[in-house]
């Protein structure tokens, strides 16, 4: 079994992985206005920079967007990751296998109402 650490105690090539993967998820998730799992982590402050500086780049290609969010707020997504607190393998891969793997057991650890 893989040593399971944080993202704080990855090395710079998995940080940087990590980071990037969750970028690749969380655009494809915000385009569809379907994050309110995220509520649930005491981020917003972060998240609000972070939708902003989308918001405000929307002309951006889709690589660009990745590459000047990763250069521009990365600090502040790795802040996000952090407080979320996933499992990682050293090499920066998520245990649960993917953000939208995470996303979706998370979601069905909801309880439904009736």
């Amino acid at each position: 079994m893989a040593n399971i650490v944080s993202i704080d105690k990855l090395d710079e090539t998995a940080t940087k992985k990590a980071i990037q993967d969750f970028i690749d998820f969380y655009l494809r998730w915000l385009k569809k206005n379907d994050l309110e799992i995220l509520a649930e982590y005491k981020v917003d402050y972060y998240l609000a920079d972070i939708n902003h500086f989308v918001f405000e780049n929307q002309a951006f290609t889709p690589e660009q967007m990745r590459a000047d969010l990763y250069k521009d707020r990365g600090q502040d997504i790795k802040h996000v990751i952090s407080v979320i607190n996933p499992d990682y393998d050293a090499e920066g891969h998520l245990m649960a296998g993917s953000w939208d793997q995470w996303y979706e057991d998370k979601f069905n650890q909801i309880s439904v109402r009736d």
